[in-house]
Parts: structure tokens; sequence; C-alpha cells
């Protein structure tokens, strides 16, 4: 039996760098030119007797219990042609997070002194089509690129669009672009699923994730969470960044009656919780434990934090955050309990006892 997914025959992903694949989670070793997309094989070469390696993040996730993306897919039953297109195909963002870099940011790219900062590549508008079923926009800032807002008006224009779901990870940092509401065009699909990146409530989500303003952010959540096709999830990037925080996110999700989906962070590896110290291992457990949604995702956290394997990492870590602090005049090391570590592991000097 040969390894079956969706999106080998019916979805396109359009990366920056000019290049696409099946989906957001093949190993970007795998993706293909542009060129491909008239080919209706273009990815026929993942039909393969062995799940293939380009896929290992949904082996990985299948095999300890969490649901993969490539089974979400499998889910939507599609029937012919192009019916997904995955538009993150510029790294055009407001924010610089923490864990992220010029890749998918060009303020990143800008902080760093890059010669080229913007990356973009354009979407053919020949596959935007009625066959289209799903259409899912990421960043970079979704909601700042100007292919995602042509690509609604198009389709508003052109098909039927009662038929189509729209999906976005966004920092919902805004709403608008130039004169047209988010909510004009929202209106016109199907539904909505709108996945939040949102790492922490208050002051800490605005270093975490510099550049965005919490008020703000709290004042779209709670606009859109009100309109009828829209399905709002809190979607945290979980790291040892944003850990002590975990629960009051999860209080302030139920508090507004919002689901919470988290995404464990893996790279970099300096940011990820394995790294958690022996001594603070206790109080990031005890966090975890008051939220009341055991979902396997925070099993997966818990362990990760219990097998905290990477802790030769930490040095790199304090640096990283020092850091972007001295760079971008924040404070987030202040709010961080890795003062006491640190002590021990740079300042205090055992060589002549």
């Amino acid at each position: 039996m040969t390894w079956h997914c969706s999106a080998i025959d019916h979805a396109i992903t359009f990366y920056p760098n000019g290049k696409v694949g099946p989906c957001c989670q093949v190993a970007p070793d795998y993706l293909k030119p542009k060129s491909v997309i008239s080919d209706p094989n273009r990815f026929a070469d993942l039909k393969t007797d062995q799940p293939p390696d380009a896929c290992k993040i949904c082996i990985n996730n299948e095999a300890i219990g969490i649901k993969s993306y490539r089974q979400y897919l499998n889910k939507l039953n599609f029937k012919k042609g192009i019916q997904m297109l995955d538009i993150r195909n510029t790294n055009l963002c407001n924010l610089k997070c923490r864990y992220c870099g010029p890749h998918f940011s060009d303020k990143w790219a800008k902080e760093l002194g890059f010669s080229k900062t913007l990356l973009k590549s354009d979407v053919p508008m020949e596959v935007v089509t009625n066959d289209l079923s799903h259409l899912y926009f990421t960043g970079g800032e979704p909601l700042l690129n100007p292919d995602h807002w042509d690509i609604l008006k198009y389709c508003v224009t052109h098909f039927d669009t009662s038929k189509i779901v729209l999906s976005y990870n966004t920092n919902l940092s805004t709403s608008k672009y130039k004169n047209i509401s988010i909510e004009n065009l929202w209106s016109q699909f199907k539904s909505v699923e709108v996945k939040c990146s949102i790492d922490a409530v208050g002051t800490p989500i605005e270093y975490i994730r510099s550049g965005s303003n919490w008020k703000n952010i709290d004042k779209n959540i709670r606009k859109f969470a009100q309109f009828s096709n829209v399905k709002l999830t809190i979607s945290p990037v979980v790291s040892i960044l944003n850990i002590w925080w975990l629960d009051q996110l999860y209080n302030y999700a139920s508090e507004l009656n919002l689901l919470v989906s988290p995404i464990i962070l893996h790279g970099p590896d300096y940011l990820a919780l394995d790294v958690m110290p022996d001594s603070l291992k206790d109080r990031a457990l005890h966090i975890v434990d008051q939220i009341h949604d055991q979902s396997l995702e925070l099993v997966q956290i818990k362990k990760l934090i219990e097998n905290n394997q990477n802790q030769d990492l930490l040095l790199h870590t304090f640096s990283h955050i020092m850091l972007l602090d001295q760079k971008r005049q924040e404070k987030l090391w202040d709010l961080l309990p890795f003062a006491k570590v640190a002590q021990q592991r740079i300042l205090e000097n055992y060589e002549y006892e």
C-alpha cells in the first residue's frame, strides 16, 4: 500500500524562495520549482510503498499519537484538480518574533543588515480556479500580503465563494489593507478558520513577538470572535520563552470560549523546551499542570520538560535573549526566571576551591 496524502494530487504550497511543495510539512530539500505546477504528476514521487523521507514530520506525529497534517488533509475529501492553495509566498511581516528569522520576517532581515530583506514569489492566478475548496494563508503576516487580498477579491468576483473555506495563521495585529476591512471579504466565504499566533497575554507577548501591541491584538481577537462564520483558535508557539505564562493564556482563551491549539517549538533548538534547567523543571511542570485541557500536545510538552536533554544549550539561550534585549531595548530577560541559573553557570567561579 502506498503512502496516501491528499496534498500530493490536490494541493500546492507557495514559498518565498519561488519553490512549491504539496504542503507546509514536507522537507525543505524536497521543494520544486514553480514550473512543475502544470504537471498533474508534480508530486507523484511521494506515492511510495513506505512513508517517504520527505514526510517525516507527519510520520513522527502519527507515531506518538498526535494528529498529523496528512490525516487532517485526508479528511477533507478532495475530489479533483487543485483544491487547496497554501499561500506563504512572502516574508513580509510587521513583527520580529524571538524564535523566527529573516526567512519568515523581512523585519528580521533588516535588523540583521541583509542586503535583500523582502522575499516574494508571485502566485500564478491560473491556479486560482473554481475547483478550489480551501485557501490557507500564512507568512510572514498574511494580512499584510497584497497577494492575499488580490486572491480573495478575485475569488469573490469570479466564483461561488460560499463553498470555499479560508484558513489563516496570523498575529492579528491588523485587520485592514488600504481601505478594505477583512470582515467585508470574510463574510462572503463559507467559513474562516483563524489560528491566532498568540504566545502570551500582556507585556510578555510584546517582547516575545517584538513589535506587537497586546491591546490591539486583544481588540481584534474579541472583534473576530463575534463573527458567525469565523472560528478563532489561540495557537501559541510553546518554547522556553513563554512556558512561564502558558496557564494564563489558556485562562484568557477560556474566558472568551476559544480553543487553544499549541505548536511545540523544535527549532531553533536553544529555545526549545528540552533546554529547561533542572532547577526550573518543577516550576514549569506545575504551570502545565494548572491547565485543565490535558491534550496530547500538553503531554508532549511535559515530556520535553522532564527529559531536558539539551541543557548544554542554555548559555546560547541566555545570550540570544540578552542580545535581542540589548538590540531592541526590550526587557524580556527581566520577566524570565533565569537570573539565578545564569549566575551559577556564568558568574560563580570555583576554580580555586
